[in-house]
């Protein structure tokens, strides 16, 4: 529908004199959607309609602006750059003189070749055929939106993809100095777009409960394709104690909104508990240490292993003392 629209105001604009013109020009649109390194080709009929002499043709490409309401409102000057977004570099017609005998009608072929990287968009594109001598007359008379031609529109689908990917999301497992409450998110690009992941870092508590949230990429800044980005989230919690969650929650997308999920645990020890429960521990091995030296039994001379030896006296007994006996009595 949007090409009969623009057709008929082609038509409402054209010159009456064209109008008129002894040179019939088939199709009047030519509507073809693509994908990058892609072609096509098409046939387009001029037809003389003289009775008595041989037109004499040459082939213009211009390349058109188009208004909302579908108006050609610009001739672009031709431009042979093969660029991405260069649709008169795509175009391939014979562009010799073309000669058709009086009420007789030939047909030109017409190829198109997309750019390996074309970008996506719509593309118009004026083909025209003007009756003159010289060339350069004739892309004048084109150029000043006076010929008579066909109308080429190329489509140009965007396939390029979005994917990114969480690498990794680090975190210490204990978090007790103030240069450690940090999550380091690291992202990677591995589709074809240039692409700014924004969302929240949501923290929650042993319970489950949403504790704090922070904002991650605020600022926007893109990932170019095949690459990555790391980005640091401060950790918004100081003399918190216990064990805490984190949950990476992401949007990012041109053609199509996807997200990205992480999460990672880590549990925050506040300096000053860690040097209370440090003083604690040293405390308690001291006091250990202290009643093991008080209950250790008392070591004798002469004994290696330290136990205490017992002698026990008969009453009544009468010593009767050997030669090889000590003498205590002396």
């Amino acid at each position: 529908m949007k090409g009969i629209v623009l057709l008929l105001l082609l038509l409402l604009s054209t010159p009456q004199s064209l109008l008129a013109s002894e040179i019939n020009i088939r199709p009047f649109l030519i509507d073809v959607t693509m994908v990058p390194r892609e072609s096509v080709t098409e046939t387009i009929v001029v037809e003389s309609t003289y009775e008595a002499r041989r037109a004499v043709l040459f082939a213009t490409v211009n390349e058109i602006t188009v208004g909302t309401n579908g108006e050609v409102r610009e001739f672009i000057s031709p431009v042979m750059t093969d660029r991405t977004n260069t649709v008169t570099s795509w175009i391939e017609i014979d562009r010799g003189r073309i000669e058709i005998d009086p009420g007789q009608a030939v047909e030109i072929p017409l190829s198109i070749s997309t750019h390996p990287f074309a970008e996506p968009g719509e593309y118009h594109v004026f083909i025209g055929f003007v009756e003159s001598k010289r060339r350069m007359d004739a892309e004048a008379v084109a150029l000043a939106g006076d010929a008579n031609g066909v109308i080429v529109k190329v489509t140009i689908g965007d396939e390029r993809q979005d994917v990114l990917r969480v690498v990794s999301m680090v975190v210490d497992r204990i978090v007790s100095r103030p240069d450690e409450r940090v999550v380091d998110i690291t992202i990677e690009n591995s589709g074809d777009l240039l692409s700014a992941p924004t969302g929240e870092l949501i923290f929650y508590d042993g319970r489950g409960r949403e504790v704090v949230s922070v904002p991650v990429n605020q600022a926007s800044e893109a990932i170019a394709p095949n690459t990555q980005k790391t980005f640091s989230v401060a950790i918004p919690l100081e003399q918190e104690l216990g064990q805490f969650k984190a949950n990476l929650n992401l949007k990012y997308g041109n053609n199509q909104r996807a997200s990205l999920y992480d999460t990672t645990s880590f549990f925050m020890l506040p300096l000053h508990y860690l040097l209370l429960l440090l003083g604690f521990f040293v405390t308690l091995i001291g006091l250990l240490l202290l009643f093991s030296r008080r209950t250790q039994p008392t070591d004798y001379g002469g004994h290696e292993s330290g136990d205490e030896v017992s002698m026990y006296v008969r009453d009544g007994h009468v010593a009767k003392p050997q030669d090889h006996d000590i003498d205590l009595k002396k």
